[in-house]
């Protein structure tokens, strides 16, 4: 019986010791934007109180340090004129971020017996999604049905998501991606399409609207097109073997015509 007793405490002490993996509080935030952290209420009998963060280097850099009955706040010096420390709730504020101040930031609470309690904050910075451009690309006419493609760009922004929306009832299938194929039939009213680019901190949407006449017309325009190339290219031809007719009859000319004599005679008076 001792040795169950014995036993239980064991497992019971172990218990207690594991600790899982530091869960920490997601936070997204905008480049050239102000990051703001707030950990919960700090433990009693806490005596020193450290913000710090570890970025993908793998190691913790220390911001700022502060003792329960002290003035003094040491800060590290990268952050010196970005950070704000508010002593009344434990906030730390950032501003500007930028791209190399995502990591993962930790509130230390500690108290008189060297025991820590920790807050844990994962920073993503993402570049605000802006200049959205929206291009349709009439692609042929065939049989009653327009087929075209909507593309929808933006840049100085990584890693977004598109979503797709369109009146009607158009062939296509929304996809997120970047572009949309559609088939628009003749008899079909006007079809307005809205694209929507997003990453965790901003937006941006651009709509389009496709009428069947602009359809018509883009693909008459193409078939046009095809054909003046086609032409060009016949009339180039032709050119170059009237110039090369023209040439041969010049050169024949400056010489002049072949000269004929009689059997035996030296050709002199």
């Amino acid at each position: 019986m001792e040795h169950v007793i014995l036993l239980f405490y064991i497992s019971l002490f172990f218990l207690c010791q594991a600790k899982g993996p530091l869960e920490c509080w997601e936070q997204a935030v905008s480049a050239n934007g102000a990051l703001h952290l707030q950990p919960e209420k700090p433990p009693q009998g806490w005596t020193k109180f450290t913000w710090k963060v570890k970025r993908d280097a793998g190691y913790h850099q220390r911001i700022l340090t502060v003792e329960k009955n002290k003035a003094e706040l040491f800060f590290n010096s990268t952050f010196l004129g970005r950070a704000v420390f508010q002593r009344e709730t434990f906030s730390l504020q950032i501003r500007p971020v930028s791209m190399a101040d995502s990591g993962v930031y930790v509130a230390d609470f500690e108290d008189t017996s060297g025991t820590f309690t920790r807050r844990c904050f994962h920073v993503s910075v993402w570049e605000p999604v802006h200049s959205l451009q929206l291009e349709t690309r009439v692609l042929g006419w065939k049989q009653g049905w327009c087929n075209l493609s909507l593309v929808c760009t933006v840049s100085g922004a990584d890693n977004v998501s598109y979503s797709w929306s369109c009146s009607g009832d158009p062939q296509g299938v929304l996809e997120h991606q970047p572009w949309l194929h559609l088939q628009v039939h003749e008899d079909s009213l006007p079809t307005v399409c809205r694209c929507n680019v997003s990453n965790p901190v901003s937006w941006s949407a651009d709509s389009t609207n496709i009428t069947v006449a602009s359809c018509q017309a883009a693909a008459s325009g193409v078939a046009l097109s095809y054909s003046t190339v086609k032409m060009l290219l016949w009339l180039l031809l032709l050119g170059s073997l009237v110039a090369a007719v023209a040439i041969t009859h010049v050169l024949v000319w400056q010489r002049g015509p072949p000269s004929h004599c009689a059997p035996g005679s030296s050709g002199t008076g």
